[in-house]
């Protein structure tokens, strides 16, 4: 199948007070056309990073040292910042964390969803309002003509993230990112946003990066999963396939603290996982990980490949 995105060895970090700290080591996974991927793992291992170097979104004092991040065969690396400007909204975009923050306050919705598909097309007014009001309803933004000139403090929060899914969908893209799109919402407005999320991708093709770190959410929505850790990609493999045979300690204690139905004790991972402040010559779960050996605090484990659609670093293999 053709791969709509594929980033190779990509490494970034932060220069902080005179010095340089590594985030992103190493990063490489592909997306295939029509295909979801989920990233996973713990707050601070490196998927927003991830996703805002995929957006070149990144603060001023962060650098992408080396790798590429290929866009349809293309280095978007290599792109200017009109070039970027063209790309994000229209081809790729980004569903951000929390939609209590992310509309203007001062702008009806139906203004900035016209802004969005404006900068993007060269629709009249007349035809970007419908085109806003059409995909408003494509949301299921319930009376979405009459709230067309509601601002955003009269939405509850599904309901503004609802908007935003609407401006990101507005232009058509073939590459959606969902960084933790429902974080800030309760669990039966979460359900609803996924499952809307899953009717997107499936009637308009698009291509999805679903960042989060409830593996519950990517069992439903992902074909693939990538499992980061410490800014490193530790294991990699269809969805079936990790949660039926999850190779890495790391990922087993992911899905062994799902809650479940039965009566089973909740486990946890002891310990945190690294900052980047940290310098780690091994594996950087070594720490916390119940089958460490000698070996793992010698290097990062090379890639092991279990099958053809499963990946694992890790010494045990």
């Amino acid at each position: 199948m053709e791969k709509i995105l594929e980033i190779n060895n990509l490494n970034v970090g932060f220069n902080i007070e005179e010095q340089f700290f590594e985030a992103l080591h190493g990063v490489t996974f592909h997306l295939e056309k029509g295909r979801s991927l989920g990233l996973v793992g713990e707050s601070g291992c490196g998927k927003s990073i991830t996703a805002s170097s995929i957006m070149q979104l990144l603060p001023s004092n962060a650098l992408v040292k080396s790798g590429e991040i290929l866009y349809k065969n293309e280095n978007i690396l290599n792109y200017s910042n009109k070039q970027m400007q063209q790309l994000r909204g229209s081809k790729i975009v980004l569903i951000p964390q929390d939609p209590m923050t992310s509309l203007n306050p001062l702008y009806t919705i139906g203004e900035q969803v016209v802004e969005a598909i404006e900068y993007h097309t060269d629709l009249t007014k007349k035809e970007a309002k419908q085109l806003a009001i059409d995909t408003l309803k494509a949301v299921k933004l319930p009376e979405a003509e009459k709230r067309y000139n509601d601002y955003p403090h009269q939405f509850s929060g599904g309901m503004r993230q609802r908007v935003i899914i609407a401006m990101a969908l507005s232009c058509k893209p073939e590459l959606i990112i969902a960084d933790e799109p429902t974080t800030a919402l309760d669990v039966t407005v979460q359900a609803q946003i996924l499952d809307l999320i899953k009717e997107i991708q499936k009637n308009y093709g698009t291509s999805l990066i679903l960042i989060t770190h409830d593996l519950g959410v990517v069992a439903e929505t992902c074909n693939e999963v990538a499992v980061m850790y410490a800014g490193r990609i530790v294991e990699y493999a269809d969805t079936i396939s990790l949660f039926e045979n999850p190779k890495h300690p790391y990922t087993q204690g992911l899905i062994e603290s799902l809650p479940d139905t039965k009566e089973k004790k909740l486990l946890t991972i002891e310990g945190q996982p690294p900052s980047i402040y940290e310098t780690i010559s091994g594996c950087p779960f070594y720490p916390r990980c119940s089958k460490k050996m000698e070996i793992c605090t010698t290097a990062f484990p090379k890639t092991t490949q279990i099958s053809e659609s499963h990946t694992v670093n890790c010494y045990l293999y």
